[in-house]
């Protein structure tokens, strides 16, 4: 029985979309097993009712809050380039069939607002999706589209994260660092008093492993927490800070979005207090067109956008 290249390549990816869930659903199933070894085994070893009440109660926030950040980042799509940044089958097949394809591709480009170049000085254009990449857009070869201010593909949430997503990406990371780190600490005194007397309270190897895995987790994602803070105060993404973006004329500028590090959190988080916490979308703008910040540099066809610093 033979199979057509369509369906070979659909099939392909659809292993690929099941495979990136192995990571999500391990991180459920960990998170499931430490709910136990934390209340059941962990709480046991504590005498005091108003501690456990108390140590429970905050566990169950940061838990809550983790999950629900969590999800958000998993289950919200990535955002697409609107549908005017779309060629038609026509203007597509006249490109093609062209030799001047990129003056084509300029005219065409005119319906729309595009500030960044390849490092050519060309119009940025996605073959895949067949499209004009809006400014901070890139195409994810996991995903299969474009997704606009894209940051990366991210494993552990099995999607992208970008415009869509960042501030639950961010969000996430944040509660994951305040999650492990809690049960960490909250495991010392345990284990610090189990070596004191070991003849009189057996070690619980649920509460060792759970200590163990959560400052793992703990140290190794608050490295990558810190990095995302540097990027969202710097206003730059993940591919950003490994390639600057080209403007006309080559002109590349790593801090042309950098408005400032206010101004940065609040094109994320939002402008109102309240909402920072919680894994709510509150992010400014479109994601298509972006403010940049004053320069007078004629080597680029970005206007200069006043904003305060």
């Amino acid at each position: 029985m033979s199979y057509s290249e369509d369906e070979t390549k659909g099939c392909a990816y659809h292993c690929q979309r099941c495979s990136m869930l192995v990571p999500v659903i391990f991180v459920f199933a960990l998170i499931a097993w430490s709910y136990y070894a934390f209340i059941i085994a962990y709480g046991a070893h504590i005498d005091n009712l108003g501690v456990r009440i108390f140590v429970s109660i905050i566990y169950h926030i940061l838990l809550v809050m983790f999950l629900w950040s969590y999800a958000m980042a998993i289950f919200t799509s990535p955002a697409k380039p609107p549908p005017h940044f779309y060629l038609t089958e026509e203007e597509h097949a006249n490109m093609r069939a062209s030799d001047r394809g990129r003056e084509v591709l300029q005219s065409v480009s005119q319906r729309v607002t595009v500030y960044e170049r390849t490092t050519t000085g060309a119009v940025r254009y996605c073959e895949l999706c067949k499209c004009i990449k809006p400014d901070r857009s890139h195409h994810c070869s996991m995903c299969m589209q474009c997704v606009l201010k894209m940051d990366h593909h991210c494993p552990w949430v099995g999607n992208c994260v970008g415009y869509s997503n960042y501030k639950y990406f961010v969000l996430f990371l944040n509660y994951t660092v305040l999650y492990t780190g809690f049960i960490a600490l909250c495991c010392i005194p345990y284990l610090t008093n189990v070596w004191k007397h070991r003849s009189d309270d057996p070690l619980n190897f649920h509460v060792l492993i759970m200590f163990l895995i959560s400052l793992v987790f703990c140290l190794t994602v608050f490295g990558l927490f810190v990095f995302h803070i540097y990027l969202l105060v710097h206003n730059r993404t993940t591919l950003e800070s490994s390639r600057p973006p080209c403007f006309r004329g080559g002109f590349a500028d790593a801090k042309r979005y950098d408005l400032g590090g206010c101004n940065n959190f609040k094109q994320v988080f939002g402008d109102n207090p309240l909402l920072w916490p919680l894994p709510v979308f509150s992010s400014m703008g479109d994601g298509v067109q972006f403010e940049t910040r004053a320069y007078t540099n004629t080597n680029t066809d970005v206007p200069a956008a006043q904003c305060p610093a």
